[in-house]
């Protein structure tokens, strides 16, 4: 029997060393992790654990390059943080809403709505749940989310703290040594813009097909601003391209539920987009400072600083 008892005693050893490795290695890279100071992760960290402004801007790239709070601030007096990340959904927006809610309530949200926020994607969830499994145990809205999209991966995170932080190593080290574009206060500046010959793209999408459960995180995005009193407006940000099937008219069929509506300015634009757009679908600073200035004066010039009455 000695033979087995040593095998079993290796064993033993063998799993205890990869516990406590997996444990402090899995410290270590959630500690530089979580003090990021640019990048997208440290935008969803803030959202996720302290983002007490007064203003709070929801949406994918277009948001993050299209809405400026510090103009907002100087125009209003009010708090601004821009929680936009490239290429995320409804579903993202709403948990991330979800978090900020559990511990502080804005005055005013703004949600700048893709035209695809509603289209169906093939694993969508799965991005989603990349993105915020370092989060699982920081929120329980996170936690519940990852659970109710993958048993298994909620299992194996409690498991494995290097499995819910392995894919981070590379872009913390690319954002602390300050590679890349920065962010103020969310907002990340593009520089450059379209050729003069730039024109307005038409697409064609007739394989268009909106997901239930994009389509449902965005009125329980709506519900929850609703309860807490919050003024919230559905703005999409201008383009240079015009999909023949679009999120809109969903949009606003179930924003009326709620008196609200979807304000349009995707064409704002389209005879300058030479000058003020970075590439078909963003705006370069330019714009983002026009186009910010347009949301002030049609949004956010009758919020007293003090608070909504």
């Amino acid at each position: 029997m000695e033979p087995f008892y040593k095998l079993l005693r290796n064993g033993l050893i063998i799993l205890v060393l990869l516990f406590v490795t997996d444990r402090a290695l899995g410290a270590l890279i959630e500690h530089f992790f979580f003090n990021e100071k640019q990048g997208d992760s440290a935008v969803t960290t803030h959202g996720i654990l302290d983002a007490n402004e007064d203003i709070l801007i929801f949406g994918n790239s277009r948001a993050s390059h299209h809405y400026i709070p510090e103009l907002i601030t100087e125009k209003t007096g009010l708090s601004c943080y821009n929680l936009g990340r490239d290429g995320m959904k409804m579903l993202y927006y709403e948990t991330l809403l979800k978090s900020v809610l559990s511990y502080h309530t804005p005055k005013v949200v703004i949600l700048d709505l893709n035209l695809n926020d509603f289209e169906y994607q093939h694993q969508e969830e799965q991005k989603l749940t990349a993105v915020l499994m370092p989060y699982i145990n920081k929120n329980k809205e996170i936690s519940e989310m990852i659970y109710t999209q993958s048993k298994m991966q909620f299992s194996l995170a409690h498991i494995s703290t290097l499995y819910r932080v392995n894919s981070l190593p590379m872009s913390i080290v690319q954002h602390h040594l300050e590679i890349g574009q920065k962010h103020f206060s969310g907002y990340e500046p593009l520089s450059g813009n379209m050729p003069q010959s730039a024109t307005v793209q038409h697409i064609d999408n007739a394989n268009y097909k909106e997901s239930k459960d994009q389509l449902t995180a965005f009125e329980n995005f709506v519900k929850a601003t609703r309860s807490k009193n919050i003024k919230l407006h559905v703005l999409v940000s201008p383009g240079m391209k015009i999909h023949k099937h679009n999120a809109l008219k969903t949009a606003d069929s179930i924003l009326s539920k709620y008196d609200l509506k979807c304000y349009n300015y995707s064409e704002l634009f389209n005879a300058n987009a030479n000058k003020l757009f970075y590439d078909v679908g963003h705006l370069n600073e330019i714009g983002a400072k026009a186009f910010t200035d347009s949301v002030i004066v049609d949004h956010l010039t009758e919020i007293p600083v003090a608070g909504i009455n």
